[in-house]
């Protein structure tokens, strides 16, 4: 499960901040508590990126921090660490999002006729705008033809179906 929830974390930071969030991640796993100069010294990373990670992962509740006041400066040091026990239902909210997105597109994809000219990096339109332009592409101005988006659809589908699996959700 270690692993697993690692794995998970490590996406997540890419997500966020590519692979530089993956490696204030690894320098926080090894650190267990540093400050964002640490953080910067052990990776490599410029502090500035360090501090928009931290910032990603605390507002997106996988960090949190440690106020102290260096009582002959007056100056703060922030102590970071990882909190991964919410990480679990952070993942699940973010799959449910992904699900939503992925069968409101589907509903778009199946409710809607679409044009296209064929050539591609050309817009795929709709029905009505296909009208508005006289079926033209309004790049090229070829004739627009009706577009097969069987496999766009059969796409979402499978997605669909493997991410309601993942979330045991029953279809």
């Amino acid at each position: 499960m270690a692993r697993r929830k690692n794995k998970e974390l490590l996406k997540f930071a890419e997500e966020i901040g590519g692979e530089e969030a993956i490696e204030v991640i690894k320098a926080l796993e090894k650190k267990k508590e540093a400050t964002d100069e640490e953080i910067a010294e052990m990776t490599g990373i410029r502090v500035n990126t360090v501090r928009k990670i931290l910032y990603a992962l605390y507002d997106n509740q996988l960090a949190e921090f440690r106020r102290v006041r260096d009582k002959d400066t007056g100056w703060y040091y922030y102590y970071w660490r990882l909190e991964t026990k919410r990480l679990p239902e952070i993942i699940r909210a973010r799959k449910m999002q992904e699900l939503k997105r992925l069968k409101e597109m589907l509903e778009e994809e199946t409710k809607e006729v679409y044009y296209h000219c064929g050539t591609p990096g050309h817009p795929r339109l709709t029905f009505d705008e296909a009208m508005e332009y006289e079926f033209r592409c309004p790049l090229c101005g070829e004739m627009l033809m009706q577009y097969d988006n069987s496999e766009i659809v059969k796409e979402l589908q499978e997605k669909i179906k493997k991410l309601e699996k993942e979330l045991g959700i029953k279809a």
